[in-house]
C-alpha cells in the first residue's frame, strides 16, 4: 500500500467519493482519511455537499457535459498543484 499525504488526499476526494479511482488509490485514501482528522473533515464536507447537490438536481446532465466538466476540473486541480510546487 502506498502512503498518500493530505494534499493528495484532498485533491482526489471528489474522485474518491465517486469511485473514479483505482482500487489501490481508494484503499490508500481510505486509510489516510481514517487516520487524519483534517482530511476526514474535508471528506465529510464533500460528502455532505454532494448529497445536497444531488438532492437539488432533478435531472442529470448529458454524460458528455458531465465528462467535460470533470476533465476541466481535473485540469484546473493539476494546474493549481503545479503552481503550488513552483
Amino acid at each position: 500500500m502506498t502512503e498518500v499525504n493530505c494534499e493528495e488526499t484532498k485533491r482526489q476526494v471528489h474522485e474518491y467519493l465517486h469511485s473514479a479511482l483505482s482500487k489501490e488509490e481508494i484503499d490508500n485514501i481510505t486509510d489516510h482519511i481514517a487516520n487524519c482528522d483534517s482530511c476526514e473533515s474535508d471528506y465529510d464536507f464533500e460528502h455532505l455537499f454532494n448529497k445536497v447537490v444531488k438532492r437539488a438536481c432533478d435531472e442529470a446532465p448529458p454524460a458528455e457535459l458531465a465528462e467535460r466538466i470533470l476533465n476541466r476540473l481535473k485540469g484546473l486541480i493539476n494546474d493549481a498543484g503545479e503552481v503550488a510546487h513552483e
